[in-house]
């Protein structure tokens, strides 16, 4: 009856958001101290993450240069004795992070959520659907200069991800000629593709760039420009902090001979630009938006279509998925017949009052 019970829960709260099974960015692995913990909400879910790297190891005499294999832990950032955060926990020589009000250690059995470090990226997901994050191609090839840059924008994700992937902006934002009689468009699971040409207005040689664009639910992009066999490949992901705030990870990879610096500074200001001109989000822009469309906004409209089913990950989602997660921690533990104690209130009290 008592497993009866809990498989009946876990079916009621598996239902939390789906968002949360999805690979989040959390930062660039090279912009962490993991000396310390590091905090980070995805939406509404407070995180904690931090790394074993001064655990020493038993087999090697317990010398402090030997360290084990820095592996990385996630936990909510509360601690679970007396609900303090953890953002000035320590990191203790076995590895554990120890709450520094009343030396609390969290362990693995702490872990929430998986966590992983890709293409220079950590990345948090609780019950992930793929094995590995989305990559960003020609991120590893020796021929291909990379560079980062982190900020954050006061629109909501979706908004975000409307705007850098409509294909009209980069006339009138990125000063392009559009020729949009060769689109051609891709659908994938869980994403949308699409390929079209264009002309820089103020190059003289007016030469041909061939832009693809590719979108993988639920904040992950990359859109690249060719010209002759150069490439230059921006990755984005992005990763919601509050309702209307998000947190962009931009990496720029490219093979160009010159060095494009002010190409991609251009590219990243115009875009800043449009993002922050958006109206904030509300009733009557919902009600607004999009009761006027191009022929070419079909894009956008598909992309509109994927996130139908999008939630924000509120607090009450939150608790769905923490509700989930309890449960199905109680699956795996063993069963234990515990002591059953009848004692009164007034007999506990008597029995408290002669210490």
């Amino acid at each position: 009856m008592f497993l009866y019970l809990i498989f009946f829960n876990l079916i009621l709260v598996k239902s939390y958001n789906p968002f949360f099974n999805n690979w989040h960015c959390l930062g660039f692995k090279n912009e962490i101290d993991f000396n310390r913990p590091y905090v980070v909400n995805i939406g509404d879910l407070p995180l904690v993450v931090w790394s074993d790297s001064s655990k020493k190891d038993d087999k090697k005499d317990d010398k402090k240069d030997d360290k084990k294999d820095n592996k990385l832990y996630s936990a909510i950032n509360i601690c679970p004795h007396m609900g303090a955060k953890l953002d000035d926990a320590k990191i203790t020589d076995d590895g554990c992070l120890q709450c520094h009000h009343h030396g609390y250690n969290l362990t693995d059995n702490n872990q929430f959520g998986q966590i992983m470090e890709f293409q220079d990226k950590i990345y948090w997901s609780y019950e992930p659907y793929n094995k590995k994050p989305y990559y960003i191609p020609f991120y590893n090839n020796p021929k291909y200069t990379k560079s980062t840059i982190q900020f954050d924008t006061n629109v909501p994700l979706q908004d975000c991800i409307l705007n850098i992937m409509d294909i009209r902006h980069s006339e009138f934002i990125h000063n392009e000629s559009n020729n949009f009689d060769n689109i051609k468009k891709y659908d994938y699971t869980n994403g949308f593709g699409f390929q079209y040409n264009s002309k820089k207005n103020m190059n003289l040689n007016k030469k041909t760039i061939h832009n693809f664009n590719l979108f993988k639910y639920p904040s992950f992009m990359w859109l690249k420009k060719k010209v002759n066999d150069n490439n230059l490949i921006f990755g984005v992901n992005l990763l919601p902090l509050s309702k209307f705030k998000t947190r962009w990870f931009v990496t720029i990879s490219h093979n160009y001979y010159i060095n494009p610096n002010k190409i991609i500074m251009n590219i990243l200001h115009n875009i800043l630009y449009k993002i922050n001109n958006q109206y904030p989000d509300s009733k009557l822009k919902n009600a607004i938006s999009f009761n006027s469309i191009f022929e070419e906004d079909e894009i956008i409209i598909n992309l509109k279509n994927i996130f139908y089913n999008y939630r924000y990950p509120n607090e009450n989602e939150v608790m769905m998925l923490y509700d989930y997660h309890k449960i199905s921690k109680e699956i795996k533990k063993p069963i234990v017949n515990k002591p059953v104690f009848n004692i009164t209130h007034e007999e506990f009290l008597d029995q408290f009052l002669q210490y």
